[in-house]
């Protein structure tokens, strides 16, 4: 199994009529209108492709739906599976057979054997997809209206261990020159099949100072249940824990709540033993 990401955004979105219009359509209408713009913009990023086996891509879109209509402040989510390419042929490993295959006719000239399927590269890490997911998500609703978001969340089931130690630490020179009108404290709640605080008390203790001077972290606060990770996906059976992390980001931006929760996924995964299920949320105080 390949691990599979959800991308929630929770905020207001203020729809362009023209473009969704809840009285105009039945529900399901409305919701499903989001995915083909996802993977419009999944596809145009080469961040997914479209019907091409063997070439290299970061994720598979698996679904994504406008939900600002339903009354929660949930306005959209999507669903991808983290595959990098499908086994591929092995050029190399063609030999020319003596006798053709049943059914061929020997008329026909040469023929070879089928070659080999060469091994299948791994899933991506989703530290590492987890900022352009973010990032498709909201260029997606925002060609549907006007949006503010004020929490992005990432949920993850089927992880694997995590098989690199600091992947994000070269992106942090996006920060380097902060405006201090920009800087914005949030609160980042996760929830996870570990277990619920002693999974936070870890994280921190793992990614407090990652962020230089860009990223203030820390300390632990009480979290209630309006910013807490993983509500969404009961399904799940994920502890969600009592407590957060206090966190100070150089801008309120995909870019900088995308290095945060890739940043948290991977300190998640690189402990022992690793949860098969994690959602972190960051949610602008």
């Amino acid at each position: 199994m390949h691990p599979t990401l959800f991308v929630d955004a929770f905020g207001r979105l203020v729809p362009i009529p023209e473009r969704v219009d809840p009285s105009q359509y039945v529900p399901n209408d409305v919701s499903e209108t989001l995915w083909s713009t996802f993977l419009d913009r999944s596809v145009h990023m080469r961040w997914a492709t479209e019907g091409s086996a063997g070439t290299s891509r970061v994720w598979d879109v698996q679904e994504a739906e406008i939900t600002y209509h339903l009354g929660s402040s949930r306005i959209g989510f999507a669903q991808v599976g983290l595959e990098v390419k499908s086994a591929s042929p092995d050029l190399s490993n063609i030999t020319v057979l003596d006798e053709p295959p049943p059914g061929i006719d020997r008329s026909q000239g040469g023929w070879a054997a089928v070659p080999m399927l060469d091994d299948a590269e791994p899933p991506t890490e989703p530290a590492l997809a987890i900022s352009p997911l973010i990032q498709c998500l909201d260029d997606s609703l925002r060609w549907y209206g006007e949006t503010e978001v004020d929490a992005y969340q990432v949920t993850g089931y089927d992880l694997l261990p995590s098989q690199t130690r600091h992947p994000l630490g070269s992106l942090l020179s996006w920060f380097c020159v902060p405006i201090a009108a920009e800087i914005t404290p949030a609160t980042i709640t996760l929830a996870s099949s570990q277990g619920g605080d002693r999974l936070v008390s870890d994280v921190l203790d793992r990614i407090q100072g990652t962020g230089h001077t860009f990223f203030e972290i820390g300390p632990l606060l009480d979290a209630p249940d309006e910013v807490a990770a993983g509500l969404d996906w009961k399904w799940l059976q994920l502890t969600r824990g009592e407590v957060g992390i206090a966190v100070s980001l150089p801008e309120w931006s995909t870019a900088a709540v995308g290095w945060l929760i890739g940043t948290v996924f991977n300190a998640a995964l690189s402990m022992e033993p690793a949860p098969h299920a994690l959602s972190v949320r960051v949610t602008r105080a």
